[in-house]
């Protein structure tokens, strides 16, 4: 079996320590939820304020926490609002918090962190109202809820600027979803455009007796095509909608760019979070390439679920002592002899997937270069089901470095 080469670089607690935005990407399946979880938890237990933040789709993050339910006693979690989860589970922690240090988790609901942010960028109340009452902003909240990895970031833009947290950690969805997350400062803003809005201006508000003078034919012809859609009196609804996003613009531009401002910080990191598989290896090169183009802090990868057997492997040398061995415990020869073979190539079986997987660490290893993280796990046991289980996690992932071939305790 090769043993990937020692990487000379920051551990992940120095990350940990120094970063104020940590950004949790990579496909499916892989444990994400989980580590960012662990993550935020160790910084909490090194002394931070933290706040961990999903927009995973399958929302496991409270699970994992330990909160699951008001009925075991958990407060309610409402979408949006940071839920101090270490009160009533420090207890189970293996050390106290240090003074001031807090943990809280945050499930994101798009559809209502699109209201909030439209009414909150919609500064005149009687605007406002007019606007949330509008039929065709209802029709469009459904498009702007679509990209929740926009609202993700604007939740932790408006945190950051309360200063509430010292570090705050998002877990992204699957992998595509985490490229979308590069492109979400710049999608929104040019959704709505000077050009639309400048046309839109034109069609009278309600209460308004304006000519139709100005439009020429072609403005006539897309007139009467939006009369059919929908309908003549829609008209200047879609009119107050475009007129109230006049104001709105402006400020939603300024609001992406400084979010995207943000995400290329010096103090924001984002971690690949992936596993072994050709699969995963090739969506984290994917992954790691878009990063790259995009001139984003990239901290390195955190490899999950990594399968490490026993040195030396087998052989067929050993397979006489199995036999007898077998058959001191009260076997026939002859049964004693097929357990003694099936044991072999099972542990064969399980050194070939360990040598590919050695091979894959190898292959993140070398992308991440001397100066990135490359936190190796060794594949665990069951799931984390309990805070101290998730302690247990995070305090792995901090001291996590290059894969130990020579540790007989790692074997999966």
């Amino acid at each position: 079996m090769k043993t990937p080469h020692p990487v000379s670089h920051l551990p992940i607690a120095d990350v940990l320590r120094r970063a104020k935005l940590i950004v949790a990407c990579g496909s499916g399946g892989v444990g994400k939820t989980t580590t960012s979880a662990a993550l935020a938890l160790q910084a909490a237990m090194a002394g931070r304020r933290v706040l961990v933040l999903t927009i995973d789709p399958a929302q496991r993050l409270l699970q994992a926490l330990g909160l699951k339910s008001t009925d075991d006693g958990a407060p309610p979690h409402m979408p949006n609002t940071p839920l101090e989860v270490l009160p009533r589970l420090a207890s189970q922690l293996p050390q106290p918090l240090p003074p001031g240090a807090s943990l809280h988790a945050m499930m994101l609901d798009a559809s209502v962190a699109a209201e909030q942010m439209v009414e909150r960028l919609l500064g005149d109340a009687g605007n406002r109202q007019r606007v949330v009452q509008n039929r065709v902003y209802r029709a469009f909240l459904p498009t702007l809820a679509a990209s929740p990895e926009y609202f993700a970031l604007e939740l932790i833009y408006t945190l950051r600027e309360k200063g509430q947290f010292d570090l705050m950690v998002l877990d992204t969805p699957p992998m595509h979803n985490a490229i979308d997350l590069l492109h979400a400062s710049n999608t929104l803003s040019s959704f709505i455009n000077d050009r639309v809005l400048k046309w839109f201006s034109k069609i009278p508000l309600p209460g308004e007796k304006r000519g139709f003078s100005f439009l020429g034919a072609g403005n006539s012809m897309a007139m009467s095509v939006l009369g059919r859609l929908f309908g003549q009196d829609a008209l200047p609804d879609i009119a107050q909608f475009f007129g109230a996003f006049q104001d709105v613009l402006p400020k939603l531009r300024d609001r992406t760019q400084a979010t995207d401002r943000m995400l290329r910080a010096p103090d924001t990191r984002f971690l690949i979070v992936t596993a072994p598989g050709e699969t995963c290896l090739r969506e984290a090169r994917h992954l790691h390439a878009e990063l790259t183009e995009q001139a984003m802090p990239f901290a390195g990868f955190v490899v999950n679920r990594v399968l490490v057997a026993a040195q030396p492997p087998p052989d067929m040398a050993q397979v006489p002592a199995v036999v007898a061995a077998l058959q001191a415990a009260g076997l026939s020869p002859d049964r004693a002899a097929d357990a003694a073979n099936e044991v072999l190539e099972s542990a064969q079986d399980l050194q070939r997937l360990a040598d590919a997987d050695a091979h894959h660490v190898l292959a993140l290893q070398a992308l991440a270069g001397s100066d990135r993280v490359c936190a190796v796990l060794v594949q665990r046991d069951g799931d984390i089901h309990t805070i101290a289980e998730l302690a247990s996690l995070g305090a792995e992932i901090a001291g996590a470095g290059h894969l130990d071939a020579k540790r007989p305790d790692m074997v999966g």
